[in-house]
């Protein structure tokens, strides 16, 4: 779904797949916090993930569109996926 908007990422400087680890760990604390009833607190892991991206976000507009696109469809995944088996 994502690959339409995808970047040409050739001169990224990310290691060995630390973005997927980052949107699992991602996920990760947005059902913990899910589970405890904490909803305001997965606004600050999303604000804690853009901030570290702010540099990136600023000054490259189709990644930032890319990025926030792959972050709501990412916690909408998960928003729903607990609403269904939780």
């Amino acid at each position: 779904m994502l690959l339409n908007y995808k970047p040409d990422l050739t001169n990224d400087d990310t290691s060995n797949n630390a973005g997927a680890f980052i949107g699992s760990l991602e996920r990760l604390i947005i059902v913990l916090l899910l589970s405890v009833n904490q909803y305001s607190a997965i606004g600050l892991v999303l604000t804690a993930k853009s901030v570290a991206r702010y540099d990136k976000i600023s000054k490259d507009q189709i990644f930032s569109e890319y990025y926030l696109l792959g972050t709501l469809l990412s916690t909408l995944y998960v928003i729903v996926a607990f609403s269904i088996f939780i």
